[in-house]
């Protein structure tokens, strides 16, 4: 299917229809979820659809950094064009990149509990000069605007006037968030909203239902008379899977495409790699000059000096993040930062071990599921006494009854004692996601 194909037939179209033509020029749309729901890959796939349509995005995180919004846009652009059947998909993708712009204010804007309406205030006024900074300094001049990690439900109403302002003088379309800690009830605004309904041209609202999301419109500018979406969307990537609209395609996947990002060490480091070879994907383990544990030899990458530092996190740090001391653990430090570098190379990660009461993993492998949790990277744990799969939703861990390898770029880590259910589980991995190796 070619890109214009795509853009007509997509489910994005639906959602416009539904809505009277859409959010449009000159206003503000709000995305309201529970934690962990999916605001962001919503986000994401509004943006996706805009530039698939060569339309200007211009996407502001305020919890991420920019390299880790970029790889969310990977994810979610690979799902779709696996999805839709995508001609030359490389390609668009470089297209798509020319059209939009992300910046990060991560660390610019501290949140205060005490005063959350003073910290939306500076949100804003960051906003607003770095939607100048890119029309006056990079000549970018945004049809979208997309807002990631600024919940507007904690803005004042001077705050909100500003954004209002901003979708204006710009005549562009801003999208941001808002979360909610209640369901919230058919046809109505969440309280918070309540005092800024008149900036809000359109709010919908991600309700979780079993395995899927379900879009529900709670305004749609001045009309009284709300429509009912029907659409539901996939929990991952919030891509849209309405019975309504043509359903995804089963063109398998190319092993050869795909690339492995691990450790190379015994256990089930070393049965991924072993299945990546078997199944013809490509292999990178990372090492140091020095590493005992090292096992597979295909694709070993060994780190310098200067690459470990930027994997070096506080020791202090980590064992706070994991409510446990890693210092006696032999080289730790150089263990944790190549674990640094193959979270940080992937877009989606898959971890063998045992969840722990407090939600972590147990041992050294905790850390790259700390990281990918950190950083919200779609994360995986297969847990050997439990036998079953688990994913993080972002704020729990829920029952994967069977994940399967969708980014080219993924992690495959684990503990050392590899017993067999948590082997048959990796071989059943790969079985799933690229069928029978040849």
């Amino acid at each position: 299917m070619y890109r214009k194909e795509v853009n007509e037939r997509s489910p994005m179209r639906v959602f416009e229809g539904s809505m009277h033509g859409g959010l449009g020029r000159g206003n503000v749309g709000v995305v309201v979820a529970r934690p962990g729901v999916g605001k962001t890959a919503l986000l994401v796939q509004i943006a996706l659809d805009d530039l698939l349509r060569d339309r200007k995005v211009l996407h502001i995180s305020h919890e991420n950094a920019v390299d880790h919004v970029r790889a969310y846009y990977d994810e979610i652009f690979h799902d779709l064009a696996q999805a839709m059947r995508l001609e030359e998909p490389e390609a668009v993708r470089l297209e798509v990149e020319r059209h939009r712009q992300i910046y990060s204010h991560l660390g610019h804007v501290k949140a205060s509990p005490d005063a959350p309406e003073k910290a939306a205030r500076l949100w804003v006024e960051k906003m607003l000069e770095t939607v100048a900074f890119a029309r006056n300094v990079a000549h970018f001049e945004p049809d979208v605007i997309i807002v990631d990690g600024f919940d507007v439900a904690l803005a004042s109403e001077e705050a909100m006037e500003a954004l209002g302002r901003l979708a204006k003088e710009r005549s562009a379309e801003v999208w941001v968030a808002a979360q909610v800690d209640e369901a919230v009830a058919p046809g109505k605004l969440p309280a918070a909203l309540e005092k800024i309904e008149r900036h809000l041209g359109v709010v919908v609202y991600l309700q979780p239902e079993r395995d899927v999301v379900r879009l529900r419109l709670l305004k749609d500018h001045d009309n009284k008379d709300l429509a009912d979406l029907h659409l539901r969307l996939d929990p991952h990537s919030m891509r849209v899977i309405d019975e309504d609209v043509r359903p995804p395609s089963e063109r398998p996947k190319d092993p050869r495409r795909f690339r492995l990002h691990s450790g190379g060490a015994k256990g089930a480091e070393a049965e991924f790699g072993a299945c990546a070879e078997r199944w013809g994907l490509q292999e990178m383990n990372y090492s140091f000059e020095g590493h005992r544990l090292l096992e597979r030899q295909r694709g070993v990458v060994v780190l310098g000096d200067d690459e470990l530092r930027k994997g070096d996190f506080s020791l202090v740090y980590v064992s706070r993040r994991l409510g446990r001391v890693l210092s006696e653990i032999p080289l730790v430090r150089n263990i944790l930062q190549t674990i640094w570098h193959q979270i940080n190379a992937s877009s989606q990660v898959f971890v063998v071990g045992t969840l722990q009461e407090d939600g972590t993993v147990r041992g050294g492998t905790g850390w790259g599921a700390e990281l990918a949790r950190l950083w919200k990277k779609p994360l995986f744990v297969f847990d050997q006494e439990k036998r079953g799969w688990f994913r993080w939703s972002g704020s729990a861990w829920e029952i994967a009854r069977m994940p399967c390898i969708t980014s080219e770029n993924f992690a495959g880590i684990g503990t050392q004692d590899l017993n067999d259910s948590g082997r048959e589980a990796i071989r059943d991995l790969f079985a799933r996601s690229f069928g029978e190796p040849g």
